[in-house]
C-alpha cells in the first residue's frame, strides 16, 4: 500500500486478498476516506465467516492506515 497525505494506493496483490477476503474488489479505493468507508461495510466480522476469517478482518481492520 502506497499512501501520501489523503491519498492511497493499493497493490494488485493486496486488492486480490482483499477481494478474496470479502468478495469486494477495492478498486475504486484512492482516499483515506473511501479506504475508511469500504472497510466499514466489508470488514466486519458476519455470521458465516470461519474463525480464521474473522480474526484476519479484525486484523486488517486495527492495522489499515485509516
Amino acid at each position: 500500500m502506497l499512501l501520501h497525505n489523503n491519498q492511497v494506493r493499493l497493490t494488485p496483490r493486496e486488492r486480490d486478498i482483499l477481494l478474496r477476503l470479502t468478495g469486494s474488489d477495492p478498486h475504486y479505493v484512492t482516499t483515506r476516506d473511501q479506504l475508511k468507508e469500504w472497510a466499514a461495510r466489508h470488514l466486519e466480522a458476519l455470521p458465516g465467516d470461519a474463525r480464521e476469517i474473522r480474526e484476519i478482518k479484525a486484523v486488517l481492520q486495527r492495522h489499515l492506515p485509516l
